[in-house]
């Protein structure tokens, strides 16, 4: 991947660990990121639909068109297994839309259709093989992640709130079960989240600490 895209210190931080898929998995992120920045920037739901669309478009098309062209779109399409991880890709952005075509009626409800597309999406795109065992870790990590990007504070209280039920569901710490970089995401969710605490808006020192220690020790 020749053009480097805008990666937070925290994203950075995990992409360490990922040896020689590094490049990879940031193709991946820049997605999410993109799919993020939309979000932030539209101002109406409709023309953010319409970008979210045109990535959509791009990834589902049997092959590359001038039409949905742009270096982090082709960089997706070249990546490993892109067939295996193209339905988790189209997830992605699936679950940011239902955060921006919110309507402000029935949070939880959402807030389970965005986890379980943007987070269940991350995490099998980043390791197929892993897609299965992941998908709970997943959508912990994107509530946690949302958390603390969110202005609305009952939102974000919503969010950990809902994954301190998934928390429930499974009490087992993930690293023991996932490749090191999704358990160094899902590690941090569990460790906010099993507290009720949002996550922080940055990489603090506290969070860079503990992920150095899951990128050491796996928990």
């Amino acid at each position: 991947m020749t053009e480097k895209h805008e990666i937070t210190p925290i994203q950075r931080l995990v992409l360490a660990a990922a040896g020689k898929g590094a490049p990879r998995a940031e193709t991946i992120i820049a997605l999410d990121n993109e799919c993020a920045r939309i979000a932030v920037v539209a101002k109406e739901p409709l023309m953010a639909q319409i970008r979210l669309a045109w990535w959509r478009d791009g990834l589902i098309a049997r092959e590359a068109v001038p039409a949905h062209r742009s270096p982090i779109m082709d960089a997706l399409r070249e990546i490993d297994d892109f067939e295996a991880s193209r339905e988790a890709l189209v997830a992605i952005i699936d679950g940011w839309e239902e955060l921006i075509l919110w309507d402000g009626a029935d949070a939880a409800d959402m807030l389970e259709r965005y986890a379980a597309g943007r987070g269940r999406g991350l995490f099998a795109a980043l390791h197929p093989a892993h897609a299965e065992r992941s998908a709970h870790w997943g959508r912990l990590w994107a509530l946690w992640d949302l958390s603390g990007h969110l202005g609305d504070e009952a939102l974000g209280q919503k969010c950990i709130g809902q994954g301190h039920v998934l928390l429930e569901q499974d009490r087992d710490l993930p690293g023991a079960r996932l490749p090191r970089m999704l358990a160094m995401l899902a590690g941090a969710a569990h460790h906010d989240v099993s507290r009720k605490r949002r996550a922080p808006a940055r990489l603090t020192p506290g969070l860079y600490m503990r992920l150095i220690r899951l990128q050491a020790l796996g928990r």
